[in-house]
């Protein structure tokens, strides 16, 4: 029989059938962003354990060897990093087990920036296993990132790591036996679990099984409105499908939007606010996209965990006689890319014109923190911030709405949906991907492809030339 592993366990409390096709090794390949937020993981891993110098690390032992060094490291009270716990068919590995005057206790490593309730779950499963081995815990923790932290130098393991005790929370979870008793029942089964689409579907995180799951709904579907809580209560009534929603049903403007295009089958336009949009915008238009990564632990001096460091841009000027500019950066790996972005940047936004973006929260954050970290650059970077203009405004606020968009307003729906183009014929077509590739061959690697740099340019580069076309769009609407 398999074993029931921690992992399998929140597999289980998230959904029944996600854990019937991890156990049956079923579930779809993890996406490029998944693996790179696994590996960040890892390495915030390797930090925190840099707090425990005397343990001994188990983690590139077999499973066998894994669970006889245990024991072994056991009788002799050591601090065991991967320590391995087997009972019946329940199987753990634990991030750091350490014994003290008062007993053993428990700590779960986790690259997030605050305690989540997945992680008090978790610790409550490996508290049982191991006590069940005859260990009693005395403690349990979470270690976590530290999202105040900066970098300057050498990273110091107490400065980036928090340490909270969890202990009476993990004592609260009661329904560990229940639930280990109701999962090895259905990892036995011949059959997946009935599929049952719920808020579970993400939360903790997005299911990877949810395209499949959620692909047996109807074209246009109630979770497509912007209520959630609504569309959940319509959901659980039985109605899945935007054109079965009772007419007496009172919906947010937004979504009567929504359930308007699908029940008439066309695009729905307030040209009102359309034209008070367009009105706001100043010429020249200094269409703007930036490309960034993050990493749990800091790599460049003056970042923080998870900061967004860009190192890519794409610039294109529409002008009021029609003449477009075009200006890119990427940068080569070889250094904080900040540096030569912010420098080369400077000359070519100058100007009095709207910096157009879409989803300026985005390039906000971004720019404010460039300002932030870069005080020599601080005062220009706050004239552009007086400058921008989100695109996304009008569609956010459903004032050009079509059916296409499912409920979604970002650009990769807008932008088909108003010019009929699109992503799709991109090598690189999404702004994960794009960080990720970039990371992996530049920094993580530090081999830099050609084509995956021309395939770089040209995804970043169409999300402003498209900017322009739906400005071009609009202006024929209004």
């Amino acid at each position: 029989m398999s074993l029931l592993t921690k992992s399998k366990y929140l597999n289980g409390t998230q959904c029944p059938r996600l854990l019937w096709h991890a156990n049956k090794k079923l579930l779809p390949e993890v996406s490029v962003a998944d693996q790179h937020r696994f590996d960040q993981g890892f390495e915030f891993e390797n930090v925190a354990r840099k707090l425990f110098p005397e343990g001994v690390n188990l983690s590139k032992l077999d499973f066998l060897g894994n669970l006889d060094s245990t024991k072994r490291l056991v009788t002799k009270n050591k601090t065991i990093i991967e320590a391995g716990f087997k009972e019946d068919n329940l199987f753990v590995r634990s991030d750091v087990l350490k014994f003290t005057d008062n007993g053993w206790n428990l700590y779960e490593i986790k690259s997030t920036t605050s305690v989540k309730p997945q992680h008090i779950t978790d610790l409550a499963f490996q508290k049982f296993l191991i006590e069940k081995t005859g260990i009693k815990i005395n403690k349990c923790f979470v270690l976590f990132l530290n999202k105040a932290f900066v970098k300057h130098g050498k990273i110091n393991p107490e400065e980036i790591v928090f340490k909270k005790e969890v202990t009476e929370q993990v004592g609260l979870i009661d329904d560990i036996e229940t639930n280990i008793d109701k999962y090895l029942y259905i990892m036995q089964q011949e059959k997946a679990p009935e599929m049952t689409i719920s808020k579970g579907c993400n939360n903790p995180y997005e299911c990877p099984l949810k395209s499949e799951c959620w692909g047996t709904l109807p074209s246009n579907n109630v979770t497509q409105l912007t209520n959630w809580r609504q569309y959940w209560k319509l959901f659980e009534e039985g109605i899945q499908d935007i054109n079965d929603v009772p007419k007496d049903t009172i919906l947010k403007p937004k979504d009567e939007v929504i359930r308007k295009a699908a029940v008439e089958k066309k695009v729905q336009i307030s040209k009102e606010h359309l034209k008070h949009f367009m009105n706001t915008l100043v010429f020249p238009l200094y269409h703007f996209d930036f490309e960034t990564f993050d990493t749990a632990v800091p790599i460049y001096d003056k970042s923080r965990p998870y900061q967004k460091i860009p190192f890519q841009y794409s610039l294109h000027i529409q002008h009021k006689d029609g003449k477009i500019e075009h200006f890119e950066y990427l940068a080569d790996g070889k250094e904080d890319p900040r540096f030569k972005l912010l420098e080369q940047l400077e000359s070519q936004i100058e100007g009095t014109g709207s910096v157009v973006v879409f989803n300026k929260s985005f390039e906000i954050m971004v720019l404010t923190k460039l300002a932030e970290d870069f005080s020599n650059h601080a005062e220009w970077i706050n004239k552009v911030l007086g400058r921008i203009v989100d695109l996304a405004t009008p569609f956010q606020g459903f004032h050009y709405y079509c059916p296409t968009q499912k409920g979604r307003y970002s650009i990769k729906k807008v932008m088909p949906a108003i010019t009929g183009k699109g992503y799709d014929n991109l090598e690189i077509n999404n702004g994960a991907e794009a960080s990720v590739q970039y990371f992996n061959s530049h920094i993580k690697n530090n081999t830099p492809d050609p084509n995956l740099r021309e395939n770089l340019l040209r995804y970043c580069c169409l999300d402003t030339e498209g900017m322009i076309w739906i400005i071009n769009e609009l202006n024929k609407l209004v």
